[in-house]
């Protein structure tokens, strides 16, 4: 683990700081300065010990590194017994390495050691040159003594030296790395009928019954989850804005500072019909997305209302407006549709264009030229942004007068009051929605959750823009929606699982035509299904089709050309296949890529080899856990 932190020192962990200092050579070796006394004993490596005040020493500043790196790592995960076994298991792995390096006689000298340490860049000054005075205070700020730090980055440099000894025997050929790039390169195209579910939808029909009965079997998908409603305190700039006044000359002031980035962007308004297709879609599927889009446009052009053309022929999410997109700037779409759209005049239909989602028609209805704003059109936009500029240097002072209030026993109505703010109650709120609305962590949405009824948190919790002081107004436990809510949910997913059954047997029927004794006349009867995928590889990402993993093995793994023995379920539906090309990795990559690739492999099997090497010398150690229920 040292050695890859090393190697990686462009990665998270060394973007802790001085952080980094306490994790490579206090976390991996412990304190070797510590003082034991009668501390209970954790574990023992051979002769060694690892004591519990060294374990937890190394644990806290392992976590205190990992929350550094990733803020939303929680308590919960940090005091999870497989990461206080994985800190364990870094301070054995050292007690064996140096183990290992006493017997094989390597060792480091006080000269390579204070070398190395000089090396170290977070002890550079701006010269670039390694500063006493810098290495001192780093030092310092981790509460190491010189000598106990230089013991233990001898111990790591030690270490390493073994590690680095054993990875040499770990040296990939090209031929090797050839192998991998093969089967790691190599890709297939399969030929494929597809049954469709949506094709069987009609056919199902679905009663009441099964609608209960999946309604009672199913209950937990259809839980609304606890909820809490809040009364509380915002402390943000917006919310006590209209607390501040804001006079004639202050806007005029501001708007004479700031008119030259007062301007209205170009807008245009719009509507688009879109027949959906992509570079995946077949010829004839393209060629009827375009004699769809072509037809649309046709009717637009004569005169037809477009937004009843929308509703009745687009396939975008905006079809049951009539297509209406609103009100858009430059940058706001893509830029085909944004180049179409801008191009068109007021009144008129562009011609059919193409973009990543399909093609479209686009009806402008209006347009906004670009032109600066007169003082009388942003005057209120104005006060509003110079009354949050002085709500917020009042924010902290208000705050503390309302922690004073809050601490001496006052109700949060009592403390508004005084404070001549508003106290607001929420709606229902689930966990998440009080992250999603104010902008809490995780860790303060849950505090929320827990905080009694009728009782106030007595500590501001941080929300977007500022703080807020909660008080819990109700506790809402877990229920499930009424069933008349959610009939319609249950009618379509049982509708999905019946037509899924039903493509399922269909794919099943056709595979045993397939393969069956009148197999040739089958497959003239389905030819015209037939379609050949894109080339996929070993992942199982088909394109136009879904994922399956199972699809990619028993493709990879066929022999021949005969139909694959299973259908497999795609998110587009069901499947019967056969292996149809098999295209090996491009010699023009390989030759592009060969020394990465003979790197890559190296170092594959340069860690390979150190795992090996590391659990060869665990079997052979003496190693005991003496209080394992320090690790719960």
């Amino acid at each position: 683990m040292l050695e890859i932190m090393r190697e990686n020192a462009s990665g998270w962990i060394v973007k802790i700081l001085f952080g980094i200092i306490i994790v490579v050579f206090v976390f991996a070796f412990g304190m070797s300065g510590l003082e034991t006394g009668q501390d209970p004993i954790l574990a023992t490596v051979n002769d060694q010990i690892i004591t519990r005040a060294e374990f937890e020493d190394a644990f806290q500043r392992a976590a205190e590194g990992v929350r550094t790196a990733n803020p939303d790592v929680t308590p919960a995960q940090l005091q999870d017994p497989q990461f206080k076994q994985m800190v364990l298991g870094e301070l054995i792995n050292s007690r064996l390495l140096l183990h290992e390096a006493a017997r094989l006689g390597i060792s480091a000298s006080d000269e390579e050691v204070f070398a190395a340490i000089t090396r170290q860049s977070y002890f550079w000054n701006q010269a670039g040159a390694f500063d006493r005075d810098i290495y001192m205070a780093a030092l310092r700020s981790i509460r190491m003594t010189p000598a106990l730090f230089e013991a233990n980055f001898k111990n790591e440099m030690i270490a390493g030296k073994v590690q680095d000894m054993v990875r040499k025997t770990g040296v990939a050929t090209p031929e090797q790395a050839r192998q991998i790039f093969d089967w790691v390169g190599e890709e297939v195209r399969v030929d494929y009928i597809l049954s469709s579910p949506a094709a069987f939808a009609p056919q199902v029909r679905v009663d009441a019954k099964e609608v209960d009965e999946f309604y009672a079997s199913n209950q937990d998908k259809f839980m609304v989850p606890e909820q809490v409603r809040i009364r509380y305190l915002a402390f943000t700039p917006k919310d006590l804005a209209a607390r501040q006044e804001v006079s004639d000359p202050e806007i005029d002031a501001y708007f004479a500072a700031n008119s030259a980035s007062m301007k209205q962007e170009e807008q245009v308004k719009a509507s688009h019909l879109l027949i959906m297709t992509s570079d995946s879609d077949s010829d004839e599927e393209q060629a009827e997305a375009r004699k769809k889009i072509d037809a649309a446009y046709a009717k637009a052009k004569a005169g037809g209302d477009f937004a009843t053309l929308a509703r009745q022929n687009s396939e975008g999410p905006s079809a049951a407006g009539g297509g209406d997109l609103g009100w858009f700037g430059r940058g706001d779409m893509v830029p085909e549709f944004e180049q179409a759209a801008f191009s068109t005049p007021k009144g008129q239909v562009s011609e059919p264009v193409r973009t990543q989602f399909g093609w479209h028609i686009i009806y402008v209805e209006d347009r906004k030229e670009a032109r600066e704003l007169a003082l009388d059109e942003v005057r209120k936009d104005i006060a509003i942004a110079i009354a949050e500029e002085k709500a917020a240097e009042r924010v902290t002072d208000l705050l503390d007068q309302a922690m004073d209030r809050l601490v001496s026993g006052m109700t949060l109505d009592a403390v508004a009051d005084e404070l001549g703010m508003l106290a607001v109650t929420s709606s229902p709120l689930p966990e998440q929605g009080l992250v999603q609305n104010f902008g809490l962590t995780p860790e303060a949405a849950t505090v929320v959750m827990d905080i009694q009824k009728n009782e106030s948190h007595k500590t501001p919790l941080s929300i977007n823009g500022g703080y807020m002081l909660v008080e819990k107004v109700e506790d809402i436990p877990a229920a499930p929606l009424p069933i008349d809510e959610v009939r319609d949910a249950i009618e379509g997913a049982i509708t999905q699982q019946k037509a899924a059954a039903l493509a399922m047997t269909e794919a099943q029927e056709i595979l045993a035509q397939l393969t069956g004794p009148d197999s040739a006349e089958a497959a003239a009867r389905y030819a015209a299904r037939i379609k050949t995928s894109e080339p996929f590889d070993r992942q199982g990402n088909v394109p136009a089709l879904g994922q399956s993993q199972a699809l990619a093995e028993a493709a990879f793994g066929s022999a021949g050309k005969e139909w694959l023995p299973q259908p497999f379920a795609m998110q587009q539906g069901i499947i019967v296949a056969r292996l149809s090309e098999v295209i090996p990795a491009s010699e023009e990559t390989w030759a592009e890529q060969k020394d990465a690739w003979i790197d890559q492999a190296s170092q594959n099997y340069q860690l390979e080899v150190l795992n090996a090497y590391m659990t060869g010398l665990r079997q052979q150690a003496d190693i005991e856990i003496t209080r394992p229920d320090l690790l719960n």
